[in-house]
């Protein structure tokens, strides 16, 4: 009997370190697939320069709120170098929203629905002290009669908390519904982008559109006024979007996860080890990189900083909340 144990023992013992091995694999394996993706990043004056060469910009910047989150910041930022770990943080889950004269629209990310944002959230509810998830509305719900204006998507990444919302984009909808993005973001994908990318391609109406051109700065076909950068780092096919709205031509930089608050790139916090080693594999000299890039684009030449994690930030950005004209 005690031979039985000891050979189940040491089964199960095999199987525990069979199953880490493969962990650390995967895990080894997107940390460097990761440092292979980044590619050139735009000299200093460079993107301003593009945007105003073009003509017919959005006029309307808003922003969609599919569900918030309060939690500790230690849990987005490295509590060591926080300059204020007691301070609050709401983490959002938006789409944002670019309007232009004729009625196009155009979003960054689409968020998710009600029932997938409480999923989402729940694990860092129930094992990291995050309060409960508060699901808001989905970006279909709340476009209402305006989702057939939507002409395009980018994406800064491929996550699902970003890209959930689009089968109900799609519901109903006639016409293929665009959607750009590097041809990295597209075929580079991870064991944490590729459930995203999957949902693309079940959503029923998304055309893949990949961007194409030379350099770091991408146009969008179809919508002046927006670049789009390809900046890896949080995922291999990561993108930061620039976009210079209305008549005073704003210039915003909407951030995706380079930081998921504004203080990470403002003060040059990393997040935290255990999330950018083992929850989603991150490059950290990458995004060193490009925190240090939109800063300077903040400080320097006056661009205004999207994070879309940060509630509080995007708030004191100036975006104003969506609403359907009746």
């Amino acid at each position: 009997m005690a031979c039985v144990v000891r050979a189940i023992g040491i089964g199960v013992l095999g199987l525990l370190l069979a199953a880490i091995g493969v962990a650390a694999a995967v895990l080894l394996w997107a940390h460097l697939w990761l440092r292979g993706a980044a590619s050139p990043l735009p000299a200093p004056g460079t993107l301003a320069r593009a945007l105003s060469a073009d003509e017919d910009g959005p006029q309307t910047l808003r922003w969609i709120n599919s569900a918030s989150q309060d939690m500790p910041r230690g849990l987005v930022l490295d509590a060591g170098l926080d300059p204020t770990p007691e301070a609050p943080y709401r983490m959002s889950h938006p789409s944002f929203v670019l309007e232009w004269a004729d009625g196009r629209i155009l979003l960054i990310d689409v968020g998710m629905t009600n029932d997938e944002a409480v999923r989402f959230g729940r694990p860092a509810e129930l094992l990291l002290g995050a309060r409960p998830t508060e699901p808001h509305t989905s970006t279909a719900t709340r476009l209402a009669a305006r989702q057939d204006d939507v002409a395009g998507v980018v994406f800064s990444h491929l996550h699902t908390d970003h890209v959930e919302g689009i089968a109900a984009l799609c519901a109903g909808r006639d016409e293929p519904l665009p959607v750009f993005g590097t041809t990295g973001q597209f075929e580079a994908t991870n064991h944490t982008t590729r459930p995203g990318l999957e949902l693309l391609q079940a959503a029923g109406c998304v055309e893949l559109v990949p961007l194409t051109g030379r350099g770091p700065l991408l146009r969008v076909p179809g919508f002046p006024g927006v670049r789009v950068l390809a900046v890896a780092g949080h995922t291999p096919g990561s993108q930061v979007v620039a976009a210079r709205v209305g008549a005073g031509k704003e210039r915003f930089l909407f951030t995706g996860d380079v930081a998921n608050a504004r203080d990470g790139i403002r003060h040059d916090v990393p997040k935290p080890w255990l999330y950018s080693t083992f929850i989603v594999p991150e490059d950290g000299a990458r995004l060193a990189e490009v925190r240090s890039l939109l800063r300077s684009l903040e400080t320097d030449e006056g661009f205004t900083l999207v994070v879309p994690h940060d509630e509080r930030a995007i708030e004191d950005a100036g975006v104003l909340r969506w609403t359907t004209a009746p």
